[in-house]
């Protein structure tokens, strides 16, 4: 039962309205703090390298967003999921070494061949995603590595079977058959894995083993075979020495046949070359001595004729001459004549007289006074 003290009072607040606003801070802080931690919780930040691309899923229409280009993405956690795969090359090894692969037991391709042998056969197939089939990688094979083992290593183990299955026991022993193989079995599993995003780069038939008990047989069915081998070898070789002797043997007689006709061929073309020189010679001599006796000809009736024409050139010369004299402009030819022979002269004297007086010498030209006398009529 409650007591009751007569002096004692309840007190009363002091500012009723500063309570109510504390009250209303109080809530904020705690709406604060709740949208704080609601996003801390819920959304998410994650970074997509350039060897990755994004797959942000909604969970709840589902619908898919491919983001192929690097960075960083931040996205709501409760509405969102998001995945990376993985755009470098990948390796899926299946040998009989558990320490190889993604499996710890042995994992090679058993094969049975065309002839009926078992052969155990260890692959390695090298593969890479498609970025511009990224979704189609996604939607056919779900998200994370589903499609290493749904698509990828099925795929492989039934082709390569398949194809490998095709070959002999002894072909496995020729590595350009196993690599023909590969290169057939690496085309149609890209015609398979094309629609799902998937593309086969290489297939590697690593070593290849038999069971125990067989591959004795084989290694002694080897053994004689290339016995056999080495003694055809042998064969073939001493055949082709013998070919190869016949033929040098050949060859020298054929060089010393050649080599003499060549002699031969030379001698007679000197021979052939002397005669057709002495030929020309001869030849040349006689159009030599017959041109020379032709110009000595030409040359001397051209003098002959030459000296009968300057003669008779002379005697009609001499006879104009004649005729001249016998004419009446003879004398006048000969007075000129004369006059030419006086005129070289030189007449020299000295004067010489008895007379006490001076005399004065002087001379006429006969015919300049006949010509100035008048004619006796």
């Amino acid at each position: 039962m409650p007591v009751n003290f007569p002096n004692q009072r309840s007190q009363a607040p002091i500012f009723p309205g500063l309570q109510g606003f504390k009250g209303s801070l109080a809530l904020l802080l705690i709406a604060i703090a709740v949208l704080t931690i609601f996003l801390m919780v819920n959304f998410r930040v994650q970074r997509v390298s350039g060897t990755e691309v994004g797959i942000k899923v909604n969970n709840v229409t589902g619908d898919i967003t491919v983001i192929a280009k690097s960075g960083t993405n931040i996205y709501n956690g409760l509405l969102n999921s998001f995945h990376l795969l993985d755009m470098t090359v990948q390796r899926l090894e299946m040998v009989a070494d558990p320490n190889r692969g993604e499996r710890s037991n042995r994992d090679d391709l058993r094969i049975k061949t065309v002839d009926g042998s078992d052969v155990f056969l260890d692959l390695t197939i090298n593969y890479q995603l498609r970025r511009d089939m990224v979704k189609e990688t996604v939607t056919t094979s779900g998200l994370g590595d589903a499609y290493k083992y749904k698509w990828v290593r099925d795929y492989s183990r039934s082709v390569c079977r398949a194809v490998f299955g095709e070959m002999t026991t002894e072909e496995f022993y020729d590595a350009s058959v196993r690599n023909q193989k590969a290169q057939m079995a690496m085309e149609e599993l890209n015609k398979l894995l094309k629609s799902y995003g998937i593309e086969v780069s290489s297939v590697i038939a690593e070593k290849f083993s038999f069971h125990p008990e067989y591959e004795e047989r084989i290694r002694a069915k080897k053994l004689a075979d290339q016995e056999v081998e080495e003694q055809i070898s042998k064969a073939n070789a001493a055949r082709q020495n013998q070919i190869f002797r016949v033929v040098e043997a050949t060859k020298k007689k054929e060089v010393f046949l050649a080599t003499y006709s060549g002699e031969m061929q030379k001698l007679i073309v000197e021979a052939t070359a002397n005669a057709e020189r002495d030929v020309l010679d001869a030849e040349a001599y006689v159009i030599d001595t017959q041109l020379g006796a032709d110009a000595t000809f030409y040359q001397r009736d051209k003098n002959s004729q030459g000296i009968l024409v300057k003669a008779k050139a002379e005697g009609e010369a001499l006879t104009a001459l004649a005729n001249a004299y016998q004419g009446i402009g003879g004398m006048n030819l000969v007075r000129r004549a004369y006059a030419s022979k006086v005129g070289d002269m030189k007449i020299t004297g000295q004067p010489f007289t008895i007379e006490s007086k001076t005399e004065r010498l002087s001379y006429k030209d006969e015919a300049a006074v006949t010509k100035k006398k008048p004619a006796i009529k």
